[in-house]
């Protein structure tokens, strides 16, 4: 059986400028009552304070007992529960009435806090975390059939192979894409237009292969530079012996 001084951290005697956490009185300490101090300090803090001031206990507590969180945990739980009962039962005609009832919501404030650190299952019925981790693996399988259908609509028009560009001829392949782009219809603009060059360099790399080896990614992004005046240091520029061919109309003359 644990002494139960041992839980909280009290204050030094005649320290009169302890740390805002620590309980107890600065002269006579009877640390039989630590529960009480512990309670009637949580009395005066916000929701914000809750879970530093029970983090700072704990830490004082595990200095002793390490490896014990469960018990501390459960002292904590098991005084508060016992204190709300406790008010719940005043004389609703006492003068006290109030003040009780304050403390009553704080530490039923408290409580909400704890059962959010509750490892443990402490505070609620094993039936009910059974009943809560259905649902969240409801929620996950309904998510998996909505992923798979995202993928299914994704890939639908994947291919198992790839067209091949021969061996050598990348270069000549590429500048007829480029080609594409400059293409205009007299009075209808451009052919064809993208406000980037990603879609490019993507259907190339994942619809071709060059010889018998797949096309980088890098690669071919390297030819299709993000602004024409503005070519980074690996763009590959297209030599005249590899411009093969020429796009034209066929009433251009």
């Amino acid at each position: 059986m644990l002494n139960p001084s041992l839980y909280f951290k009290f204050r030094n005697r005649f320290d009169f400028s302890p740390h805002r956490f620590e309980i107890g009185n600065p002269i006579i300490q009877n640390r039989s009552l630590e529960d009480n101090f512990f309670l009637l300090k949580l009395y005066d803090f916000s929701e914000q304070d809750f879970k530093p001031y029970y983090e700072f206990h704990l830490s004082y507590f595990l200095e002793h007992h390490p490896s014990e969180e469960e018990t501390f945990f459960s002292h904590v739980t098991d005084i508060v529960k016992v204190r709300i009962n406790h008010f719940k039962r005043q004389d609703p005609i006492s003068s006290r009435y109030a003040r009780n009832m304050s403390n009553a919501h704080k530490l039923q404030s408290f409580l909400g806090f704890l059962k959010t650190i509750d490892r443990w299952h402490k505070l609620e019925p094993i039936e009910s975390v059974v009943a809560e981790k259905d649902r969240e693996i409801d929620k996950l399988n309904a998510k998996v059939v909505e992923l798979e259908n995202q993928l299914k609509e994704a890939t639908k028009y994947d291919s198992s192979e790839k067209v091949n560009v021969t061996k050598t001829y990348l270069a000549a392949f590429i500048d007829v894409f480029k080609q594409m782009q400059e293409l205009n219809i007299p009075g209808s603009g451009k052919v064809v237009s993208s406000q980037t060059q990603a879609p490019w360099y993507k259907m190339i790399a994942k619809y071709f292969k060059h010889g018998d080896k797949d096309i980088s990614i890098d690669t071919a992004r390297n030819y299709f530079p993000a602004q024409k005046d503005d070519k980074p240091a690996k763009f590959i520029e297209i030599a005249e012996k590899d411009k093969l061919f020429k796009i034209t109309r066929k009433d251009d003359k």
